[in-house]
């Protein structure tokens, strides 16, 4: 008898452990992007839909603070609506991002991770009505994304030795609320407050360095919510070499195991050796996963092209960012300068004239987006409701 069964713990069951990652790295495989994005949603609630039964009470007090227009089949009072709409920042400060978390895992479609390194996160609200209209987040920004560096021009030495990765931050979480969404642009809005100043002077105050772009991907290609607008430029496509995510449960097993039994090698790929925070770093554990179990990381490789989007905030912003010019003599392009009142200007235009188009062809969809019934609801419920909401 071993001793760890003397003393009642089981041995782990390596082989039974390996297949059980297997078939879950073969389930999610096949998936299409929406079934992969819905079904880690539904794991978000469903892992622990006690934490969500005891926010019962919040999360009905913050279903009440997103914006609703009052009739959206009333085209006068509607439209009026949206031109009265103020939108502002509001940040979340340190230590009370609870409400803000919450909010983004019930209106967003995918499953919110927090990133390593820098993190900031905002509201987007209604000035007038003090209403959500949308989250932020902003983080580190990615340290390799080829159409971006290649764009920029960008070399290790820009990025690393000069410090200048710490001038841009990637877009983590850019959502609106729904109905605002689809009826009337509402990501646009949220997607250009970004790169208001309400945004850039926090990261300022908060960490000291001048923003000077942002990046952000889009999960289904080039075609999504940051087309046409004039603050973000379309700069490509990644590769699609990710690897699928496991499921927490079964990656978890695998962690904790590599954690206690392959030490070194889990240390050497989750110590950073520069001071800066490790980037990337449950894709570095889940190839020291894949390596212990004999699995090829092109066998579950998905090949969902994310759109990979550049705020370009300054004339010369690339000339700083490679090192050709001093941040003082940086010079901000007119639409960043004119800042809220040309964001809340050009999107009105665009919203009404998206709203008055949907209202003529029946086509409007009044409805939240508020994922609090999937709670404790069947995976193949929550699809049948669900799945053609994603990307909405």
């Amino acid at each position: 008898m071993s001793f760890e069964n003397f003393f009642g713990s089981p041995e782990f069951d390596y082989d039974g452990e390996k297949q059980k990652f297997i078939d879950n790295m073969d389930y999610l495989k096949s998936q299409s992007v929406q079934e992969a994005t819905l079904w880690k949603k539904w794991e978000e609630f469903n892992k622990d839909p006690q934490y969500y039964m005891d926010r019962a009470d919040s999360i009905d007090r913050l279903e009440k603070t997103l914006w609703t227009p009052t009739d959206i089949y009333n085209k006068e009072l509607t439209i009026s609506e949206i031109n009265a709409i103020e939108p502002v920042i509001e940040v979340v400060e340190q230590g009370q991002g609870d409400d803000w978390i919450l909010t983004r895992r019930l209106i967003h479609s995918m499953e919110f991770t927090a990133n390593p390194g820098r993190n900031v996160k905002f509201f987007v609200k209604d000035q007038t009505t003090n209403k959500v209209l949308g989250v932020i987040s902003l983080g580190s920004d990615v340290t390799s994304l080829g159409v971006r560096d290649e764009f920029i021009g960008w070399t290790k030495d820009n990025k690393f030795k000069d410090g200048k990765l710490n001038h841009t931050a990637i877009g983590s979480t850019i959502c609106c609320t729904q109905p605002l969404g689809f009826n009337f642009l509402g990501g646009k809005l949220v997607a250009a407050m970004v790169t208001s100043s309400g945004v850039r002077d926090t990261w300022k105050k908060q960490y000291g360095q001048t923003l000077v772009g942002f990046s952000t991907t889009a999960l289904y290609g080039i075609h999504s919510m940051y087309n046409g607008i004039p603050h973000w430029k379309t700069l490509g496509e990644t590769k699609g070499k990710i690897s699928l995510k496991p499921d927490d449960k079964f990656y978890d097993v695998w962690h904790h195991w590599l954690k206690d039994n392959r030490r070194e090698e889990y240390d050497r790929v989750t110590t950073s050796t520069t001071g800066q925070p490790v980037t990337g770093i449950k894709q570095k554990i889940l190839q020291l996963i894949y390596k212990e179990l004999g699995i090829k990381r092109a066998e579950y490789e998905h090949g969902f092209k994310r759109g990979c989007y550049y705020a370009d905030l300054y004339q010369n912003g690339k000339e700083f960012l490679r090192s050709e010019i001093t941040e003082d003599e940086l010079i901000m392009k007119p639409k960043y300068e004119q800042d809220v009142e040309y964001i809340s200007n050009w999107w009105k235009t665009k919203a009404i004239k998206r709203y008055t188009k949907l209202l003529e062809q029946n086509r409007i969809k009044p409805e939240k987006l508020y994922y609090k019934d999937i709670i404790n609801t069947s995976w193949e419920e929550t699809k049948e409701k669900y799945l053609g909401e994603i990307g909405r």
